[in-house]
């Protein structure tokens, strides 16, 4: 037989049975459905987390006070550590904004203008400049702040002067020097809602807020990645448990070995329905083939083969296990998507006294985990059909023919 009559005899023996093979095919179509939605917003979710990183030199080490905060002395001792390349005190407060008229609470950041790339890698200025100078009594504001206004509504705000309010105490009215572009979030700050300023400016407003000229964090640069284990090592010498010595190579190395590991065991559970389903496929094939013997033993009078015999079945299973493959992983991706939009928003807590972040979860089917699906499901399919297939195949023409 041509593997186009082996196909055709697939085709119309699967839909002679429509209802068993409705509900074989429901079987597979639920597993490969669960499958595809779970590793979809799995990887979705694990990527939003990674976003949160994104593109952290592995140099990077922040340092976050759990008791005090740093001063002028912490900032020199860590300097002059063996190892370090140079170290950006940062200064973060939460204050009340006005922009015409609306007013609402935001985090403010002080940092260095000249590291502001190691701290925020490939940050932009949308609209303006950053500030000319570490002392000008300037911002620059996040995207997502004035998100509700037009582009040149946006651009017409450079130059304005805003209304930060420090804790109903303090009151100043920098120049909006620059909006950002979108960025996303960081572990320092969800940039696209903060607002930047240069560092000296900041520490004169923190001194008047507290009386101290103090740091709510510093960033730490290494020499090198190799570098960076032993300035954990002074680090934690130095500060024990008054400080949370975070470094952005050992989170990015956790992070991949968690993220890898949740889509390891959760795809291993939801893959458990798609061999259930072979199970069906294996008693739905088994029932076949005692219904078709009389027809199995005419095949085999007009001459085909075992071969062919075992190919007509083995194929319909293989057929039933496609069509439910493919609707499954595109309404799974479906249902990803409804996962996350119910369930995908919202704010995770920073370590230490970071700000919580905001992360949004896009689910993601990425090709090699979409063929391993399918893959996965084919072969399990195949090994369900293959006994019955091969059972018909070794069916004597006589005693199929006189079966009753």
């Amino acid at each position: 037989m041509r593997f186009r009559d082996i196909a055709l005899f697939s085709f119309k023996a699967m839909m002679s049975r429509k209802r068993r093979a409705t509900l074989t095919l429901l079987g597979i179509f639920l597993g490969v459905l669960t499958l595809t939605a779970v590793i979809s917003f799995a990887t979705g979710y694990g990527l939003a987390i990674k976003d949160i990183f994104k593109g952290s030199s592995m140099r990077l080490i922040y340092l976050i006070p759990r008791e005090v905060t740093f001063d002028d002395v912490d900032v020199n001792k860590i300097r002059n550590m063996e190892g370090v390349e140079t170290v950006m005190p940062l200064i973060r407060l939460a204050v009340n904004i006005t922009v015409f008229g609306k007013s609402k609470t935001y985090l403010i950041m002080g940092v260095d203008m000249n590291y502001i790339e190691d701290v925020f890698p490939d940050i932009e200025i949308k609209y303006g400049d950053w500030p000319a100078s570490s002392d000008e009594e300037a911002v620059v504001l996040g995207y997502k702040l004035l998100s509700d206004l037009s582009p040149e509504e946006l651009e017409s705000l450079v130059g304005l002067n805003v209304k930060v309010t420090f804790s109903n105490t303090l009151t100043t009215r920098p120049r909006i020097s620059g909006i950002l572009a979108p960025y996303g979030t960081s572990i320092a700050a969800d940039v696209d809602r903060s607002v930047l300023a240069p560092l000296d400016y900041m520490i004169k407003l923190y001194t008047r807020l507290t009386g101290e000229r103090r740091y709510t964090m510093l960033a730490i640069i290494a020499e090198d990645v190799k570098s960076v284990d032993y300035v954990l090592d002074q680090l934690n010498d130095e500060y024990g448990d008054t400080a949370l010595a975070i470094a952005m190579k050992d989170m990015q190395k956790q992070l991949d070995t968690v993220i890898n590991m949740s889509l390891l065991v959760l795809g291993a559970i939801a893959a458990m329905t798609v061999v259930v389903a072979s199970i069906g496929i294996m008693n739905a094939m088994y029932t076949a083939v005692t219904e078709r013997t009389r027809i199995i033993g005419v095949m085999r009078a007009m001459g085909a083969s075992r071969r062919d015999i075992a190919l007509s079945f083995l194929f319909e299973g293989l057929l039933m296990s496609s069509i439910a493959t493919i609707s499954g992983m595109v309404l799974g991706y479906g249902a990803s998507v409804l996962l996350a939009m119910l369930f995908g928003g919202g704010q995770v807590s920073g370590p230490g006294h970071a700000a919580a972040l905001s992360m949004s979860i896009n689910p993601v089917l990425l090709p090699e985990h979409a063929f391993a699906i399918a893959a996965a499901t084919l072969i399990i399919t195949a090994i369900g059909a293959l006994p019955p297939s091969m059972q018909a195949a070794k069916l004597e023409p006589a005693k199929a023919l006189r079966f009753e």
